[in-house]
């Protein structure tokens, strides 16, 4: 496959139908759907303060998901929103529905995460530091939740969402709050958390944003 700047609109056709193969009833992403607009897009919705907001723009440019994630390779990436890795039960306990279901590829293969997203203007600590805000609470509480039933119950998981190639994830990525409005204290009480769950990635926003200005640059994007 040609380098992006080299590829004709052909090559990038090609290259997305052969994606669109691998993983049938994803949403696939690519360098070649990077645009100025997708930047202009991107910071309105994290501006909007809402989740759903957010959503809908990575739902519809899945490639800036990978940005989120270790490992990516820049080899496209593969996003499933919204799948029920548990379905509600009989006896009333709760399904389980992740923001996204990602798969990514670099040379050493393919990955799997979970992704998890909260609003972009609240951040993972309190104000002081010294312990996790009610939305990071929540959410560290579902990435486990996610991840534990992956592990149990891995074969259930493939069913649910009809994906027989899926594996066990590398682990769950929570995008969360604006690193360029934190604290020292709320940075490292971030970075105290990620050292200690490996696990669980938390990602700020602005590493997405900044990712895409650094590529859009890159490869010299104006439109």
């Amino acid at each position: 496959m040609p380098r992006l700047f080299e590829a004709t609109p052909a090559d990038a056709t090609k290259y997305r139908e052969e994606l669109l193969q691998q993983f049938p009833g994803a949403k696939v992403g690519t360098h070649s759907d990077l645009s100025q607009q997708v930047l202009v897009d991107f910071e309105a919705a994290l501006a909007a303060k809402s989740e759903e907001a957010i959503q809908l723009v990575l739902t519809a440019n899945p490639y800036l998901i990978q940005y989120a994630l270790p490992r990516s390779g820049h080899h496209g990436v593969w996003v499933f929103p919204k799948p029920m890795i548990r379905p509600p039960a009989a006896n009333g306990t709760t399904g389980m529905i992740p923001d996204y279901l990602v798969a990514s590829r670099s040379s050493l293969g393919y990955f799997w995460h979970v992704v998890e997203l909260k609003r972009f203007d609240v951040q993972f600590s309190d104000r002081l530091g010294s312990r996790y805000s009610s939305a990071g609470q929540a959410a560290i509480a579902q990435c486990n939740g996610y991840l534990g039933h992956f592990q149990d119950y891995i074969d259930a998981v493939r069913s649910n969402v009809r994906i027989p190639e899926l594996i066990q994830p590398e682990g769950a990525v929570l995008l969360i709050g604006d690193s360029a409005k934190e604290s020292e204290v709320q940075r490292a009480c971030r970075a105290n958390f990620v050292r200690n769950n490996p696990r669980i990635d938390v990602v700020s926003y602005q590493r997405i944003i900044g990712r895409l200005k650094s590529d859009l640059h890159a490869f010299r994007i104006a439109k």
